[in-house]
Order: C-alpha cells, then sequence, then structure tokens
C-alpha cells in the first residue's frame, strides 16, 4: 500500500527525531500512544487519523 505523502513527511520529521534524540521509533511511539507500533503501521502504509499525527507532532515539539 502506497504512503500518504502527508504522511511521508510526517516520517521524516520522526526520523528526524529520533536520530536527534538517540530515541528508537519503538520508543517514540510508546511514548505517543502507550503502543510500540504506531509508527511501524505508518511505515507499513497505515494511515492515521489527523488527531494522531497532531499527537505525534505535539509530543515532539513538546520534548525538543
Amino acid at each position: 500500500m502506497p504512503i500518504h505523502p502527508q504522511v511521508k513527511e510526517l516520517l521524516r520529521e520522526v526520523e528526524a527525531y529520533c536520530r536527534q534524540h538517540r530515541m528508537t521509533r519503538t520508543e517514540l511511539s510508546r511514548r505517543v500512544s502507550g503502543g510500540g507500533h504506531l509508527i511501524r503501521r505508518m511505515y507499513l502504509g497505515g494511515q492515521p487519523r489527523l488527531s494522531t499525527i497532531d499527537k505525534i507532532r505535539r509530543y515532539m515539539k513538546g520534548h525538543q
């Protein structure tokens, strides 16, 4: 399943954040959603809700 352009952009932001903070994508998923598969599902083509996208971005912005 192709990844939506907005999700691709979010995944680039996630990768940069994880590199900067020396954090795995799984750890970021756990901190944002309480589960470890949120970001992995997006890589596999999952389409998160806009509220989920906002939640991920809010977390990253609030934990610089």
